[in-house]
């Protein structure tokens, strides 16, 4: 078991590493992030000038093509493509089918903030399409949406918050607190073993925390495939509530109060 601040430590040494920055021609510029993919591959961006101080940051193709190569094409389902596009929207990131490009437009002031927007959409996309052959037809996001509806937990879709460096950190969920009762914040996880989202996840409640104190916060987990234990002692470690989808039962009276 590895202690909350050595936890804490490597949450924070991820998340602080230099992001590296190369033009490549004239009017592009490589971003190297530290995130990393589900091939433990750095999370590549480009910056593209468009005058008039705006810039174009995109991935190239880069997510949806690897999920391509996977067998999973996104945009060959008018369902898998609406909600796609809907979680896009709420990064405020666009996509472009003919080339697969997902893309956000900012300007040379609000750079930082959206990079970091386009970035946890990428992490988004990758962990939440990365399906296996016998879940093609079910997307999880929906499935904890209706599993929130059968029991009618009164939950709200993908709040923005502002945490304290004024970096817009995503949930795919909320539920409205009252008096002593918290507010919850939720995000969830289709691949079990994806270390690198649930770092991702952790930076976001570390974050938010500071401007929402009175917070519970959670992550509801496929667990198809078993839990790994790091992401396990992660999220205690910041008391980030893990579900598992298969004892989501278990957690009705506690998320419906």
């Amino acid at each position: 078991m590895s202690s909350i601040s050595e936890l804490r430590k490597t949450v924070e040494v991820f998340y602080k590493q230099n992001i590296t920055l190369s033009a490549i021609q004239a009017g592009v510029t490589r971003i190297d992030t530290p995130f990393l993919d589900r091939h433990s591959d750095a999370i590549v961006l480009y910056a593209v000038t468009e005058g008039n101080n705006r810039i174009k940051l995109t991935d190239y193709g880069y997510v949806l093509d690897d999920l391509e190569s996977d067998g999973v094409y996104l945009a060959r389902s008018k369902k898998r493509l609406s909600v796609l596009k809907e979680q896009l929207n709420a990064f405020s990131v666009k996509i472009n089918i003919e080339n697969n490009e997902l893309f956000i437009e900012t300007s040379i002031e609000e750079y930082p903030i959206k990079q970091n927007l386009l970035i946890q959409a990428m992490l988004f996309t990758n962990d939440m399409f990365m399906l296996s052959n016998k879940r093609i037809t079910s997307l999880f996001i929906n499935e904890v949406a209706t599993f929130f509806e059968s029991h009618n937990i009164r939950v709200t879709n993908g709040p923005n918050i502002i945490g304290p460096s004024g970096m817009i950190h995503h949930y795919d969920f909320s539920i409205p607190g009252i008096r002593d009762i918290p507010e919850k914040l939720i995000k969830t996880m289709n691949t079990s073993s994806n270390e690198y989202y649930a770092k991702s996840i952790t930076m976001d409640t570390i974050q938010t925390k500071e401007t929402r104190p009175n917070t519970s916060f959670y992550a509801i987990i496929n667990d198809e495939e078993p839990i790994d234990s790091t992401i396990l002692n992660l999220f205690g470690s910041e008391n980030i509530i893990a579900i598992p989808f298969s004892k989501r039962s278990d957690y009705v009276k506690q998320l419906a109060k």
